[in-house]
């Protein structure tokens, strides 16, 4: 079985509903998208340990890296916890601008950009919005 039917298995077994959101075209909550992305076993951490692979896993990565834009670019459509509604949508849209570079960078097999886009979606960006818009 390889490790995207995994994953996807494992979504659906622990219920957060995000895959299934998207596949309904009804974008997941704020929750299920930082669940995904996030958590241990997410997204952000999946890709960030390929990347640092020898050999990364071209293939793995680009799945991951478009299902994590489709995510990023679900965000945007929630609407924030708290906080301005600008504020949110100019931090929602950077947050899925990093996104579909990583995407592009995936898809290129460019390990330098990808890891530049991959910083643009921790650390400080993550501090900045959770600043703003987290209860």
């Amino acid at each position: 079985m390889g490790r995207m039917t995994r994953i996807l298995a494992l979504l659906a077994l622990a219920g957060t509903g995000a895959a299934v959101a998207l596949a309904q075209d009804k974008p997941p909550s704020i929750k299920e998208i930082m669940a995904r992305l996030n958590k241990p076993g997410g997204l952000y951490p999946t890709i960030s340990k390929a990347l640092k692979a020898e050999a990364p896993d071209w293939d793995e990565i680009r799945q991951e890296a478009k299902t994590f834009a489709k995510l990023a670019d679900a965000l945007g459509k929630d609407a924030p916890p708290v906080g301005d509604a600008s504020s949110w949508a100019k931090l929602t849209k950077a947050y899925a601008d990093h996104a579909r570079a990583l995407e592009g960078a995936a898809d290129k097999k460019d390990r330098a950009a990808a890891n530049t886009a991959r910083a643009g979606l921790g650390g400080e960006t993550c501090k900045s919005c959770h600043s703003a818009h987290k209860k």
